[in-house]
């Protein structure tokens, strides 16, 4: 097995037993470890990618991405993010999608563009809460390209996702 697998497996082993505000106080000093040298970059991995809580993957994907040093190891990190959407590898695929909008990088855009159209509707209901109630001017942007994108189709739930998080919506990261 993987180095990531056995992360992965005892973070998962710990999941049920610990409440999310417990593993939000954990992520937040395991951030502060890597910002510090303390930890890998990777550390974060099986918080973004193994947890189902909309705060700890969204906090946990960011740290991730920021936390690369240089603007191109930034960006190998954004297309990893985008691929943890893309190839179904995060639990929490929608709050991986909205942690990496919310960075407000148009390179995150680029790569969440065509995994627009792969989320279903809970997923897209999870990127809009995670956004805010004030999402930044970019990804407004993004949010208003996509539900003009959906205008016509059969997708009510989405669109009401969409435009919802377009009027200001709920911040879960407070919660």
């Amino acid at each position: 097995m993987s180095p990531m697998t056995n992360a992965l497996i005892s973070y998962w082993r710990r999941l049920p037993a610990e409440s999310p505000a417990v593993r939000r106080r954990a992520l937040e000093t395991l951030r502060e470890q890597v910002r510090g040298g303390l930890e890998p970059r990777s550390a974060l991995l099986p918080c973004a990618l193994g947890d189902v809580d909309d705060a700890v993957v969204h906090v946990a994907t960011q740290a991730y991405v920021v936390s690369a040093g240089t603007a191109s190891e930034q960006a190998t990190a954004l297309t990893e993010a985008a691929e943890w959407v893309g190839r179904g590898l995060a639990l929490n695929r929608g709050a991986v999608f909205g942690a990496l909008l919310e960075l407000e990088d148009e390179r995150a855009f680029e790569r969440l563009l065509p995994l627009r159209l792969g989320l279903s509707a809970s997923e897209i209901e999870t990127v809009c809460r995670t956004l805010g109630a004030r999402p930044g001017a970019l990804a407004t942007r993004f949010l208003g390209d996509w539900l003009t994108l959906i205008a016509d189709g059969p997708l009510p739930r989405e669109r009401g996702a969409l435009l919802a998080a377009l009027e200001g919506g709920r911040d879960v990261r407070a919660a």
